[in-house]
C-alpha cells in the first residue's frame, strides 16, 4: 500500500512540473482583451437619448477588417456569417457610413474604429459636434455654421456599440486574427471557426432624462440602482481684489463694487471615452490664468478708491448647453453668489447680474492668428474696450465683428433677465479654425504646442502668441478699472504659460501642480470631460488651487497657522511654494477663490417642467463595464456537435446515476462484522 501511495504522489508532482498548471478560468483563456479601446456611451436630455449601447452582457460579431467602403458594402450585401463587427479607419467613420450600418442593423452588431498610427493626424477634419454647437440654447438668430465640418454623430442615437482603438498594436492584433481565420473563402465562412469580437458597453438608462429619473426613483428592492446621473461638476472663480475690507476677524463686505467678468470654459467632450481639448478649452484656460497673474502683478494691493473688481471664472459643463454658466446666473439672480446668505449679512457681498459692468470671454485661440472680438451689438462700453485692446496691441491685429456671437457662455447671460454687455475673444471670424473641435484629436499638435523645457526662447511660438493676447487684455482691463494706462514694468511670464500648457496637455505632475500641492498625480493627460455630479473630478480642484496661487497675497511663512480653521471663511489660506522654480520654499497664500456647483438648475427646481427647455437637462447613463474582447467563434456545425454530445452525456449521466442508485444495495453490499457484538 505504501508503494502505491508513493507512486501516486510522485506522478502528481511530475504532472505539476510538466503541465505547469495555473488557476485561470477556462472562459478567461478564451478571450484576448483589447485594452486600448474607448467606448461611446449614452446620454439623455429632456426629450431623447444619444450615444451608443451594447446588448446586456455584450454584443458579439464576426470581425471584418475594412480598408475601403467597398469592403464594408461587401459584407452587408454578401456576408454569410453575420452578424458582423466591421473594423474601419477614421477616414471611413462618417455619418453616411453609420447611417448605412443602422439601415443594415440585422447584419451588424457593433463597430470598431481605429487610427492607422497613434494620434497621427490622418484626417483633415474630425469633429462630431453639430455645425452650430448648443444651438438650442444660443441667442435667437445667432446660430451659423460655426463648425462647418461637424458631423453631429455625438448627438445621434446609434442602436449598436461603437469603440475606438487607440493603439496600433491592438489594431494589428485584430487584423492578424481576421487575416488568419476570416479573410478567405467568404461563401463558406458560416461553416468554419471565425475571429470575433465582444463589445461590452450596456447602458442601463434609456429614452430621456425625465424617464430615467422616474425609473431610478422607483424602489423595487432594498438596493435600488441609479440608472443615470446629471452631468455636472464645479465652476471655479477667483477675484482680483478681496470682497471684504478690514483686518482678519473684523472684516466687512465691500458692497459698492462693479465687476468685470473674465471667463473661459473648463470642459470639452468627445464621442468616445477620452478628451484632450488643446484648442478648446485649454488655450482659453491658459490665457485666463495668464491674465489673472499679470493683472495681480500690475495692480498690487487694493486701493479703496478703486471701485471696480474683476472676477475670473471658469465654467464647467458648457459643452452640454451651458450647464455651468446657467447655474452661475441662476444663483446670481437669486442672490446666492458667492454664497447663499442674506443681502445684509456681515460676511460677504451678494453679487447680482446688474453689478456686472462688462463680460469678457476667452474662446479658442491659436498661434499667429488675428484676434477677433465678437459682440452682439455695438454699445459705447464695448466699443471703448475694443479701442483699448487696439491701443495696447503691438503684435496681434484686432478685428472687431458686431452682430456676431459664436457659441459661448455669453449666450446664457444675454438670454437672462438682465442682459449683460460682453465680447468674445477668438481666433475665428465666421467659422472655427479648429478642425478637431470636441474630439480626441484636439491635441497639442493641433495648436503647434511644444514644451520648452528650460528654454528662454519663445520666438514665434504658441506661448508667445498667448502671452501677447494676455498682455493686451490685462493692460486694457487695468485701464478700465484704474482709469489710467499702465506705465509699469510688469510683463507676462512666458515660462508660466509654457508650464500651464504642459500641465493640461501632457503631464499633470508639472511644476505648477507641484507648487500648489504635493500629491503624486497620474502621468497621463487630464480629462476635461465634465463628468457626473456624483463623481468629483480633480481637475476643478487643481484649477482652483492654481487660481489661488496666481491671484493670492503672500501673508507669511508656511506653517500650522496657515489654515482655514477658526477663520471667517471670507478668505482661503494655502501652504504653497513661492515659485515653480523653488518648490521647497513654502509660503502662506491668502486668496479669494472658491468653487460653485455646476449642475443644471433643472435638477434642483422642484417639479421642474422638462418640456420648457429653459435649462440644460443632460444626464449620463450608468453602466457596469466597458471593454472589448477578441475570441474564436466556433462554426455552427462545431456548436451543434458540442451541444449534441453534451446532451447525450447529460442523459447518459442521469441514466447511470439512476441505475447505480436503484441497485446500490447490490453494487455496494453492507459490510458484515466478523466479531460478535460486545455483551453489554
Amino acid at each position: 500500500m505504501l508503494t502505491v501511495n508513493c507512486i501516486v504522489i510522485v506522478l502528481f508532482y511530475l504532472s505539476l512540473i510538466i503541465f505547469k498548471g495555473n488557476g485561470d478560468r477556462i472562459k478567461d483563456t478564451m478571450f484576448e482583451d483589447i485594452y486600448s479601446s474607448l467606448a461611446c456611451y449614452r446620454r439623455m436630455n429632456a426629450t431623447h437619448q444619444i450615444g451608443c449601447s451594447s446588448k446586456r452582457g455584450g454584443s458579439t460579431g464576426v470581425v471584418h477588417y475594412c480598408e475601403q467602403i467597398e469592403d464594408l458594402q461587401f459584407i452587408l450585401k454578401s456576408g454569410t456569417a453575420g452578424p458582423y463587427i466591421p473594423v474601419i479607419s477614421t477616414t471611413l467613420f462618417k455619418p453616411s457610413t453609420v447611417e448605412l450600418l443602422i439601415k443594415q442593423n440585422d447584419k451588424v452588431s457593433g463597430l470598431l474604429v481605429y487610427n492607422s498610427k497613434d494620434f497621427e493626424l490622418k484626417v483633415d477634419y474630425f469633429s462630431h459636434d453639430k455645425t452650430c454647437p448648443n444651438n438650442e440654447f444660443n441667442f435667437h438668430g445667432s446660430c451659423k455654421s460655426w463648425n462647418p465640418k461637424g458631423t453631429g454623430l455625438l448627438y445621434a442615437d446609434i442602436p449598436f456599440p461603437i469603440f475606438y482603438v487607440e493603439h496600433e498594436n491592438d489594431t494589428m492584433l485584430i487584423k492578424e486574427c481576421f487575416t488568419k481565420f476570416n479573410n478567405f473563402s467568404y461563401p463558406t465562412q458560416k461553416d468554419r471557426s471565425l475571429c470575433s469580437l465582444e463589445l461590452d458597453s450596456f447602458m442601463y438608462a434609456t429614452t430621456s432624462t425625465p424617464t430615467c429619473k422616474r425609473r431610478s426613483n422607483i424602489v423595487t428592492n432594498l438596493n435600488p440602482i441609479r440608472l443615470c446621473d446629471p452631468l455636472g461638476d464645479h465652476n471655479v472663480w477667483a477675484s482680483l481684489f478681496p470682497l471684504v475690507k478690514g483686518p482678519e476677524g473684523q472684516t466687512e463686505p465691500i458692497k459698492d463694487f462693479d465687476y468685470i467678468i473674465i471667463a473661459a470654459r473648463l470642459d470639452t467632450t468627445s464621442l468616445f471615452d477620452k478628451t484632450t481639448g488643446a484648442e478648446s478649452p485649454v488655450t482659453g484656460i491658459v490665457t485666463l490664468m495668464s491674465i489673472a497673474k499679470l493683472l495681480k502683478d500690475m495692480v498690487g494691493t487694493w486701493d479703496e478708491n478703486v471701485k471696480t473688481n474683476v472676477l475670473f471664472i471658469l465654467f464647467n459643463g458648457e459643452t452640454y448647453d451651458y450647464i455651468g454658466s446657467q447655474r452661475f446666473l441662476y444663483d446670481m439672480e437669486r442672490g446666492k453668489f458667492p454664497v447663499d446668505l442674506p443681502y445684509d449679512n456681515t460676511y460677504l457681498p451678494i453679487i447680482y447680474p446688474n453689478n456686472v459692468s462688462l463680460y469678457i470671454e476667452i474662446s479658442q485661440l491659436s498661434k499667429g492668428a488675428r484676434l477677433y472680438t465678437h459682440s452682439l451689438t455695438e454699445t459705447k462700453k464695448i466699443a471703448n474696450f475694443i479701442s483699448k485692446l487696439n491701443s495696447t496691441s503691438k503684435t496681434v491685429p484686432v478685428v472687431d465683428i458686431y452682430d456676431s456671437l459664436p457659441p459661448s457662455s455669453l449666450h446664457t447671460f444675454i438670454r437672462g433677465k438682465h442682459a449683460i454687455e460682453g465680447i468674445i475673444l477668438a481666433n475665428h471670424e465666421i467659422e472655427y479654425v479648429n478642425h478637431y473641435y470636441n474630439s480626441l484629436y484636439d491635441i497639442d499638435e493641433n495648436i503647434e504646442y511644444k514644451y520648452q523645457n528650460n528654454s528662454d526662447s519663445y520666438n514665434n511660438t504658441l506661448q508667445q502668441y498667448i502671452g501677447d493676447v494676455a498682455t493686451m487684455v490685462a493692460q486694457s482691463v487695468y485701464e478700465e478699472i484704474m482709469n489710467k494706462k499702465y506705465t509699469g514694468s510688469k510683463t507676462v511670464d512666458l515660462s508660466l504659460i509654457n508650464e500651464l500648457f504642459h500641465c493640461y496637455l501632457e503631464d499633470p505632475n508639472c511644476k505648477v501642480h507641484k507648487a500648489i500641492q504635493k500629491a503624486k498625480l497620474p502621468k497621463t493627460p487630464v480629462s476635461l470631460y465634465v463628468g457626473v455630479d456624483t463623481v468629483d473630478t480633480f481637475i476643478s480642484d487643481l484649477t482652483s488651487l492654481t487660481l489661488a496661487w496666481l491671484t493670492g497675497d503672500v501673508v507669511g511663512q508656511s506653517g500650522p497657522n496657515c489654515t482655514n480653521l477658526n477663520k471667517d471663511h471670507v478668505y482661503k489660506y494655502f501652504n504653497m511654494s513661492s515659485s515653480m522654480n523653488d518648490l521647497d520654499n513654502m509660503t502662506c497664500y491668502r486668496a479669494t477663490v472658491n468653487r460653485t456647483e455646476a449642475v443644471s438648475p433643472a435638477f434642483i427646481i422642484p417639479d421642474y417642467d422638462w418640456s420648457s427647455n429653459q435649462y440644460s437637462s443632460w444626464s449620463e447613463s450608468s453602466w457596469h463595464s466597458l471593454g472589448v474582447r477578441m475570441f474564436l467563434k466556433p462554426s455552427a456545425a462545431h456548436e451543434n456537435t458540442t451541444i449534441a454530445i453534451g446532451s447525450m452525456m447529460m442523459v447518459l449521466s442521469f441514466t447511470l446515476v439512476y441505475f447505480i442508485k436503484s441497485r446500490s444495495n447490490i453494487l455496494f453490499p453492507p459490510t458484515i462484522l466478523s466479531d460478535p457484538p460486545a455483551n453489554c
